[in-house]
């Protein structure tokens, strides 16, 4: 199985209309949106994916008590946590997950908002980043997206250029089978 991956889109419509493109063509189905903006993933949804996401920050959609801003999930037997910051924030509301604390019930933990892409092991769990998808570089990073390729024991990560689909990063992450 394989999903896409993408974070800070900030309403790059050209920018999200070319990831579309480049992942229905690998036939990917399925993207993950880590946040800002929220309203992009009807854009994401319009161009043919089935888009899951939570919530940036700086969205009015993080204060909806009705939208979760952290989000547990399981694919291909993979469980993930999406969340747009690594960490809680002033922003969060009072019965949302703590990612530092409830990464130890998850396979991954999925997040954004640094706007560069990270692909790092903390104690037996995979923090991914896929960067951001602004029309230009930001915060000395390219827009960037990231393809999860997902099986029982491991999970193998890629984080792609938009501009040109060319690989930037690769690291494959074991799965423990007990969580």
């Amino acid at each position: 199985m394989i999903v896409g991956v993408v974070s800070d889109t900030h309403g790059n419509r050209e920018g999200m209309l070319l990831l579309a493109e480049r992942l229905k063509s690998l036939g990917v189905q399925t993207l993950l949106h880590l946040g800002d903006d929220y309203q992009d993933l009807a854009t994401l949804a319009g161009a043919g994916l089935e888009v899951f996401g939570v919530p940036g920050l700086y969205c009015p959609e993080y204060r909806h008590p009705q939208i979760d801003n952290r989000h547990v999930t399981k694919l291909g037997g993979v469980k993930f946590l999406l969340t747009h910051t690594q960490a809680r924030s002033s922003y969060d509301s009072p019965g949302d997950l703590d990612p530092e604390m409830a990464c130890y019930e998850v396979d991954a933990v999925l997040f954004g908002h640094t706007h560069t892409p990270a692909l790092e092991e903390r104690q037996g769990v995979a923090w991914i980043n896929p960067g951001h998808l602004r029309e230009r570089n930001d915060r000395g990073s390219p827009p960037t997206f990231a393809l999860l390729h997902i099986s029982a024991s491991e999970l193998r990560v890629q984080i792609h250029r938009l501009v040109d689909g060319q690989l930037l990063q690769e690291k494959t992450f074991r799965i423990s089978p007990q969580r």
